[in-house]
């Protein structure tokens, strides 16, 4: 008599292929800008112009580009702004402590020296899309000069209204009135 042996295979339930869940995006509200971090940092951002040998200086193609430079950072600042006044009127806070609100007021005092910074920073970039809109963006202001600024100039600096050689020649004049 042979017993013939059956093998019986267990059965282990297959795991799911578990999908790696990532951490939820926060997304921004789409009319607030990316966080503003600070002059240099938005400058480094600009993408460069690709220059063409046909092109001519200051045609539309290259407005386009400064305008969309300028509004982008007219409207970051403006956020900022809007930010801080926010956090100032909202902020009641109550210091137990002397040194606690004086360094809390400190804070304040600095970013309010910031805003208006960025305040008269405003008032250059209004007046550099005005002088897009008139024609008269990317040359210099000065009347024995009048040549053109540069588009890597006007990237690293979309405020200039003054060539490198004028503002040169400015700065070492301030330099020698005051020091």
């Amino acid at each position: 008599m042979t017993v013939k042996k059956t093998l019986t295979k267990k059965i282990i339930p297959k795991k799911s292929a578990s999908k790696k869940q990532s951490p939820k995006k926060i997304g921004r509200k789409k009319n607030s800008p990316s966080v503003y971090q600070g002059e240099d940092a938005f400058l480094a951002s600009i993408e460069p112009y690709k220059i063409t040998k046909k092109e001519k200086y200051m045609c539309a193609k290259q407005k386009r580009h400064f305008i969309k430079i300028l509004d982008k950072w007219k409207e970051m600042l403006q956020f900022e702004q809007d930010r801080t006044a926010d956090k100032i009127q909202n902020n009641m806070s109550q210091f137990a402590d002397e040194a606690d609100r004086a360094t809390h007021e400190e804070g304040f005092a600095l970013e309010i020296r910031t805003r208006e910074r960025e305040r008269k920073l405003l008032a250059k970039i209004s007046d550099s899309v005005e002088d897009l809109n008139n024609k008269q963006y990317g040359y210099c202001i000065n009347p024995n000069c009048g040549v053109e600024i540069g588009i890597r100039r006007l990237e690293a600096r979309p405020t200039a209204n003054l060539c490198i050689d004028c503002k040169t020649l400015e700065e070492i004049k301030e330099k020698q009135q005051y020091g």
